[in-house]
């Protein structure tokens, strides 16, 4: 599920759930590396659960990091809060809530899945009109949690007989596998003068309806870096993204797709409905749809709207680095880098060789740059002049070997605003 629907589904902030990232509590179980997409598995909502708890009862997030990683079981959860209640009595209160947060039962409405003619519907018990909202919550918590995409609107339907009413949707069923997803984008482009420009990404809703929904709208309003998309002129491809009439084109170098769109007014604005074939639609749901708003009309450039860092600096020797160094992993975060937690399977930058007075030789797959008008060197930085990139580096020694950690600025950081990844390296 997406960043923002695990959120609601937790009662809790995307900006709580960033933080928990980065301190390496609760990682993603999936992040689209072009589009920056964060998905959880149902199987997290659990562990935000402990997460909370332990925050409650006043252990720190490096106290809470330790626990889930050496802690399985709720008897040991339940252990660790009594010794905290000897060591700190006025935690006493923010405990017993959080003992009560972790047992209490908050399935007051049932929610049962009927399947008929090919068709799951899901429905929650009969319940107080009143009771909507909250009905809706724990229809969605349930969808998420037993693996289904809801794939229609929420329907309400009421006895004449009461005031009382049931909510009702439908679902699919999703696969645990995820399929590759290669579609041919290599389309004859068809022009739409209307489409070219600036577009805000305003949210990806499970359905068309949901947007015009004031109720269901703030639930799924974009939350992630990625806060525009641009629709370059003659279908100018930057970053992941491309297009022609009535198609917005997606490659993230691990997959392709189609994306049919749609263009209608309203409320006195221009937006677009995309059939978004994302995170569901991979593991055998169906598309979702993004919603993007028209900001302009201008004819951009893929150049002109790339970020740029200031690269203009002088040579500056660093004699800590002189020599050749070869790729030892790859880190989302150099702050919580270890030799054990670096990905092992990603090389794409290859090696990095600095030498005296500024000259700096990098491998890229099988491309090798030398040439000091592509790029240099000065303490602290590499220099990538072809794509105006300040790239920092920096030295550390574990156990007695140095890393040199360098930042890797992709598409994701030209245009997707994103923090940068880093590449680690180690001498030759």
């Amino acid at each position: 599920m997406q960043i923002g629907e695990f959120a609601r589904i937790c009662e809790t902030k995307i900006s709580v759930l960033r933080h928990y990232d980065k301190e390496g509590l609760l990682v993603p179980d999936y992040i689209d590396r072009f589009t920056g997409y964060r998905y959880y598995a149902k199987e997290q909502i659990t562990i935000f659960v402990r997460i909370n708890a332990l925050k409650k009862a006043g252990f720190s997030l490096s106290e809470i990091r330790e626990i889930l990683k050496d802690t399985h079981s709720d008897d040991e959860l339940l252990s660790l809060f009594e010794k905290k209640k000897n060591e700190i009595n006025e935690t006493l209160a923010n405990l017993e809530d959080a003992r009560k947060m972790m047992l209490r039962d908050q399935n007051t409405v049932k929610v049962r899945f009927v399947e008929n003619e090919n068709k799951i519907t899901v429905r929650s018990s009969v319940i107080d009109p009143n009771e909507q909202r909250k009905a809706r919550g724990i229809v969605e918590k349930a969808i998420v949690e037993q693996g289904y995409q809801r794939v229609s609107p929420y329907a309400v339907y009421g006895s004449r007989m009461s005031d009382l009413c049931e909510i009702v949707c439908e679902v699919v069923k999703l696969s645990d596998k995820e399929t590759d997803l290669n579609e041919n984008i290599d389309l004859p482009f068809e022009n739409d003068e209307s489409v070219v420009g600036k577009w805000e990404i305003v949210g990806e809703f499970p359905v068309k309806y949901d947007f015009y929904s004031e109720e269901f709208k703030k639930d799924y309003l974009y939350g992630e870096c990625v806060k525009e998309i641009y629709f370059l002129p003659e279908g100018e491809q930057y970053w992941c993204y491309g297009w022609t009439r009535g198609k917005l084109l997606i490659d993230t170098g691990d997959g392709s797709c189609v994306n049919d769109y749609t263009i209608e007014k309203y409320d006195g604005n221009t937006y677009m409905f995309v059939s978004l074939k994302s995170y569901e639609y991979r593991h055998g749901g169906q598309p979702t749809t993004l919603v993007l708003r028209q900001i302009d009309n201008k004819a951009y450039t893929a150049e002109s709207i790339a970020r740029k860092d200031n690269i203009d600096m002088p040579f500056v020797n660093d004699d800590a680095v002189i020599g050749k160094w070869k790729v030892f992993g790859f880190c989302l975060n150099k702050e919580a880098f270890s030799p054990h937690s670096c990905q092992k399977d990603i090389t794409y930058f290859a090696s990095v060789e600095f030498r005296p007075s500024g000259e700096v030789i990098c491998k890229y797959g099988e491309e090798i740059i030398s040439d000091r008008n592509m790029q240099e060197w000065t303490k602290g930085y590499i220099l990538r002049k072809w794509n105006k990139c300040a790239c920092e580096y920096e030295i550390r020694e574990i156990c007695g070997r140095e890393y040199l950690i360098v930042e890797w600025k992709s598409g994701d950081y030209r245009w997707g605003g994103f923090d940068t990844d880093y590449y680690v390296f180690v001498r030759e």
